[in-house]
C-alpha cells in the first residue's frame, strides 16, 4: 500500500499561489490542457492501480481502496480553487449552493465554465445544521472534503455511512497550503498542484527582487480590511491568512499589535495607527474606497486624504494570490514595478489555472475597477 503523508514541510515560497509574467506562455498553456487529461487518466486508470493513503488534516489516514478518487463532493466554498486543480467539472459530484451563488456566479470561471453552477448542491440538511448523508449516498463520491471545524457533526455521520472523508484545515497560511495539497493529493494530481505551486513561486521570487530591497524608510505601513460594521472595523493580523502582507515577506508592514488571526477595532485605533494604506477585502460588498474618502471622521487618516484605499480584487484566494500580492506592492511602490502589465499578469495566469482567455471587459471587474478608479496610482491597472 503506498503512502502520501502531508507534512508542514512544503515551502512557504513553494506554494505562492499565482503566476508571474516571467512564464512562458506555450508552456503555460499545455500544462493547462494537461491538467484536464489528467483527470480522465486517473479515472481511466483507478480501477486497476492499488489501494492508496493520504494523510488528511487531522492527522488521519483515509485509504482509497480502488485508489485516487476519481470524483469528489466538496463542503468548503473553494470550487473556483479546485477546479485550477482538475480544470474540469466531470469530477464535480456536489458543492455548497453558498459557493456558487457568492464565489462562483458573475465570475470568470463560471462565465466560460457554467456547468459549474449546475452541479448539484443539495448537500446540506435544510436547516444548515449537518451533512445530508442521504442526497450524498446518491451522489456515490470518491471523497467528500469537510473542515476539521465541524468536527464530528460534520464528519462522523458521513464516515458511519461508509464515504471517505479528507478533513481540511483554516486559519493559517500553512493551513492553505496544506488544504490545496490534499485537494490535489486525493486526486492523484499531486502533478498538477506541484505545477501551481512552482508557478506562484516565480511570482513571490519576482515581486521580492524588489520589496527585499526597500530601505527602513521606505517600507508603508497597510492595514487591511475584511468588514466594517457602524463603528466596528474588523482587520486582519498578523498571520494575514488569506493577504498579500505576510505572505510575500516585506511586502508591506501592518501598524498595530494583533496577536490574532483578526481583530476588532475602532476607528479611533485606526487613526492612531494611521495607515499609508488600506485594503479592503473585495468580499465586504457595502465597503468601498469611497466609503472612507466621505466618512466624517475615517477621513481624517493619511490614506484617505492621499486617496491610497482601495478594493482587493475578484481573483481566488488560495490558488490566484499573485494578481494579490502585485496590486498590493504595484500601488505601494509604483516607481519601482515601473513596465509592469498587470492586465496581463492576469490573463496569463487565469489561462494557466482555469485555461480561459479573459477579456478586457473580464480583467475590469476581477480589478473591481468602477470602486478603485478615484484611487491614487490605479490608472496604471486601466486599459
Amino acid at each position: 500500500m503506498k503512502k502520501l503523508v502531508l507534512t508542514g514541510c512544503i515551502g512557504i515560497g513553494a506554494l505562492m499561489l499565482a503566476g508571474c509574467q516571467s512564464t512562458d506562455n506555450g508552456q503555460m498553456d499545455n500544462t493547462s490542457a494537461n491538467a484536464g487529461a489528467n483527470v480522465s487518466a486517473n479515472t481511466s486508470t483507478n480501477a486497476a492501480t492499488e489501494p492508496e493513503t493520504i494523510v488528511d488534516g487531522r492527522g488521519k489516514e483515509v485509504v482509497f481502496k480502488n485508489g485516487y478518487a476519481k470524483n469528489f463532493v466538496l463542503f468548503p466554498h473553494e470550487g473556483r480553487e479546485i477546479y485550477s486543480i482538475t480544470q474540469s467539472i466531470d469530477p464535480f459530484k456536489g458543492m455548497r449552493k453558498e459557493d456558487q451563488e457568492s464565489n462562483i456566479a458573475g465570475g470568470a470561471v463560471a462565465k466560460y465554465h457554467p456547468e459549474i453552477l449546475k452541479v448539484n448542491n443539495n448537500i446540506m440538511q435544510a436547516d444548515g445544521s449537518a451533512p445530508n448523508v442521504e442526497e450524498i449516498l446518491k451522489l456515490s463520491p470518491d471523497v467528500v472534503y469537510q473542515w476539521t471545524s465541524r468536527g464530528d457533526a460534520g464528519i462522523k455521520p458521513l464516515e458511519d455511512a461508509g464515504i471517505n472523508v479528507v478533513a481540511v484545515n483554516w486559519g493559517k497560511y500553512q493551513d492553505d497550503i496544506d488544504r490545496y495539497a490534499l485537494y490535489g493529493k486525493a486526486l492523484g494530481l499531486q502533478d498538477r498542484v506541484d505545477a501551481v505551486f512552482a508557478h506562484q513561486d516565480e511570482a513571490k521570487q519576482a515581486i521580492l527582487k524588489v520589496t527585499d530591497s526597500l530601505t527602513k524608510d521606505e517600507r508603508q505601513n497597510h492595514v487591511f480590511v475584511s468588514d466594517v460594521h457602524d463603528n466596528q472595523i474588523n482587520v486582519w493580523g498578523t498571520e494575514l491568512p488569506h493577504t498579500a502582507v505576510d505572505k510575500v515577506e516585506n511586502a508591506a508592514l501592518t501598524l498595530g499589535k494583533i496577536t490574532d488571526i483578526d481583530a476588532d477595532i475602532n476607528a479611533e485605533t485606526l487613526l492612531k495607527w494611521d495607515p499609508d494604506m488600506i485594503v479592503i477585502g473585495e468580499w465586504a460588498h457595502d465597503i468601498t474606497p469611497d466609503y472612507f474618502y466621505k466618512h466624517p471622521v475615517l477621513k481624517n487618516l493619511t490614506a484617505v486624504k492621499e486617496k491610497r484605499v482601495y478594493k482587493s480584487p475578484k481573483v481566488s484566494l488560495l490558488d490566484n494570490q499573485g494578481i494579490n500580492w502585485y496590486f498590493y506592492s504595484v500601488l505601494a511602490y509604483p516607481d519601482k514595478f515601473k513596465g509592469f502589465d498587470m492586465r496581463k499578469q492576469i490573463r496569463d495566469d487565469y489561462k494557466f489555472l482555469y485555461n480561459i482567455d479573459i477579456t478586457d471587459a473580464d480583467i475590469d471587474q476581477t480589478l473591481n475597477v468602477e470602486e478603485n478608479k478615484n484611487s491614487k496610482n490605479f490608472d496604471l491597472f486601466m486599459q
